[in-house]
């Protein structure tokens, strides 16, 4: 029997996985845009007041000051209220296979996504990685996904093309799909812990539902671990009221800087939370341009299923890698939703019904579609047979996950790997990996 021809594969990465530089009117680079040169020495200015505030216990204008150093910082990605960029912004892209990539295009592509287990299988030559604006329009990125996958199978001389949506991947897949999915040009897609129904933690965000407890975790959305520990042992000591201040103004310079006109961001908004947040944020005369856009992503995400369907029966299989069993990092949640962290598994996993964590199924459910720790009931779950859960596994940890990795590799090189019952050594519900130094 002849071997099986390899279809290419476009990544499709998560928010923040691609680079962006502010360039000026002739495209000259200004400085990079993200990832974020988040410069702790600017933030030096605050060491007296800071002193100040917790001598006397009060604020004296340190939490203004703090606020007003954070929108300084988070100016490159700044949008304005019709949803377009502050800054002409370009995205560092990757118009070329991985094959024909330098070798610090590989490495960083490789880090951001490993896919080196894929390209062992169906070679380089095959392996796309598209990057995208991260804060930008979810439509205009799926029209330029589409001429990305014209090219691609006019390079490689075939019909269809594989997808590989991770994190946010997932929002910009049904953008695609809603657009551009009748001209089936999909094979198959591999979800990796993907939003296919946004993340609780946005609206929480937009909710500002952040507490003092939370600052390291809400710094790290945008500076490295390192440069966030530094600035939350800073301001572990502030007297409760300012702490709680400076989260609420914190919270009010990101959401106002980069978030609530960035319609990416709102592609990431569950779609039972968006009709209080539009009423909250959006419905003002000057947002009327990025009111359109946002509704048109939420009526793609309500409508998910059905979009999803249509496009099974023309013939693109779907299928995808999880993580549960975590809470959500960073905000206040008395659902108490099972999640990888960063996204609830009914997002990642939709209609898949969970228990709350800490607690369990009935005892009455039990099968093969029943976590072998009673928290995850599959059987009703979109994608119910080619999907995998992996208990404890986090968002970001998934990358190091050799079975998942796995799982990845076999269906998109190997048609013949069809769901869960395909090879025994990868059943539906499996472990987190193991934590490495």
């Amino acid at each position: 029997m002849a071997a099986q021809a390899p279809t290419p594969v476009i990544i499709l990465p998560g928010i923040g996985q691609s680079k962006m530089i502010m360039v000026d009117e002739n495209g000259n680079k200004i400085k990079d845009a993200w990832q974020l040169d988040f410069d702790v020495q600017k933030f030096s200015v605050l060491k007296k007041p800071l002193i100040r505030t917790m001598l006397l216990r009060r604020d004296l204008g340190l939490t203004d000051l703090f606020a007003s150093l954070i929108r300084d910082a988070l100016d490159p990605i700044a949008t304005v209220p019709d949803g377009t960029m502050k800054h002409r912004i370009r995205v560092v892209d990757y118009p070329h296979s991985l094959a024909n990539s330098t070798a610090d295009e590989k490495r960083y592509i490789n880090k951001m996504v490993p896919c080196q287990k894929v390209a062992d299988r169906i070679g380089e030559d095959n392996i796309y990685f598209f990057a995208y604006n991260s804060f930008g329009e979810p439509y205009k990125t799926a029209a330029m996904l589409d001429e990305f996958i014209q090219k691609v199978k006019a390079e490689h001389g075939v019909s269809k093309v594989n997808l590989l949506p991770v994190s946010m991947g997932g929002a910009l897949a049904t953008a695609y799909f809603d657009a551009y999915g009748e001209k089936n040009d999909i094979k198959r897609v591999i979800y990796f812990v993907a939003a296919l129904n946004g993340s609780a933690i946005t609206a929480g965000l937009l909710n500002k539902e952040i507490y003092a407890e939370n600052l390291n975790g809400l710094v790290r959305m945008f500076a490295s671990r390192d440069k966030a520990d530094k600035l939350h042992k800073a301001f572990g000591l502030l007297p409760k009221k300012v702490g709680e201040a400076l989260i609420d103004k914190i919270l009010d310079a990101v959401i106002e800087t980069a978030l609530v006109n960035a319609p990416a961001f709102w592609s990431i908004v569950p779609s039972h939370s968006y009709a209080a947040l539009r009423e909250k944020y959006l419905l003002k005369p000057e947002k009327a341009a990025l009111l359109e856009k946002t509704d048109r992503f939420y009526n793609a995400q309500k409508n998910y299923e059905a979009i999803i369907r249509r496009q099974q029966a023309a013939g693109t299989e779907f299928f995808g890698c999880v993580g549960y069993g975590l809470p959500l990092v960073g905000i206040s949640d008395p659902l108490r939703q099972t999640s990888d962290m960063i996204i609830n598994l009914t997002s990642t996993a939709p209609g898949a019904k969970t228990a709350p964590l800490g607690s369990f199924l009935p005892a009455d459910c039990t099968g093969e579609y029943i976590s072998p720790d009673r928290t995850v009931d599959a059987s009703g779950a979109l994608f119910r047979d080619t999907m995998w859960y992996f208990a404890g596994q986090d968002h970001e940890g998934i990358a190091e996950n050799e079975t998942a990795l796995e799982i990845a590799a076999n269906v998109l090189s190997d048609d013949n790997f069809k769901n869960v019952y395909s090879d025994p050594a990868f059943p539906r519900f499996g472990k987190a990996a193991e934590k490495t130094d």
